[in-house]
């Protein structure tokens, strides 16, 4: 399946299946965010702990529909964090402020389900990468060749295969179990590695 004839299923998705997606995304980016916060001046590793929790909320409100106080108080954690990447100039702090968006998308589509946004969370992961790519390996290339450089790369490959996967695990799925949800969680863990190539186990 091609990329624009994928983003058009993606627009079907709605409910917890559309939550889901976002929600997944979130989570596979998230040791990007959680190196970055390891790595402030200040060695919060509070942060880090606080967005594995958020996480584990927004997993539980799959199966146990929240009420919306639930959802504006994890939107209120969201904020706080990406304080800390808003404020800072650092690349690390680009693709946390790109993961706390991407759960922010999850957080309002449960909202607003009329909204659709596991497109745009799509395109913001991938945005990610791209941006990676470039920071890593694009210096003094021209357009055409960032375009080369991003056609059929490892990371961007890895990233399509992996939506492709949860779009059809999600459409299999006939409610959003606790089996269900653990299955999709494992998957967007992806062993801890994110969707840039990032790792915490190594730094341990």
């Amino acid at each position: 399946m091609n990329r624009h004839k994928f983003l058009r299923t993606l627009q079907s998705l709605s409910g917890w299946r559309e939550r889901a997606f976002i929600l997944a995304l979130a989570e596979r980016a998230s040791p990007n965010a959680a190196l970055y916060f390891e790595n402030l001046d200040t060695s919060d590793l509070e942060k880090s702990i606080e967005l594995n929790s958020l996480f584990d909320k927004m997993w539980q409100h799959l199966i146990f529909e929240p009420n919306e106080d639930a959802i504006i108080e994890c939107l209120d954690e969201v904020v706080e964090l990406r304080m800390l990447a808003d404020d800072s100039e650092s690349y690390g702090a680009l693709p946390t402020a790109d993961c706390l968006e991407i759960v922010e998308q999850a957080l309002l589509s449960g909202v607003n389900e009329e909204k659709k946004r596991a497109v745009d969370a799509s395109q913001l992961s991938i945005e990610t990468i791209t941006q990676f790519i470039e920071f890593s390996e694009g210096e003094g290339l021209d357009e055409n060749s960032l375009v080369r450089l991003f056609d059929k790369h490892p990371l961007i490959e890895r990233e399509f295969s992996f939506q492709a996967e949860l779009n059809d695990l999600l459409r299999a799925a006939t409610h959003p179990g606790a089996e269900v949800i653990q299955e999709f969680r494992e998957l967007a863990q992806d062993d801890g590695l994110s969707n840039i190539g990032i790792s915490l186990n190594d730094n341990d």
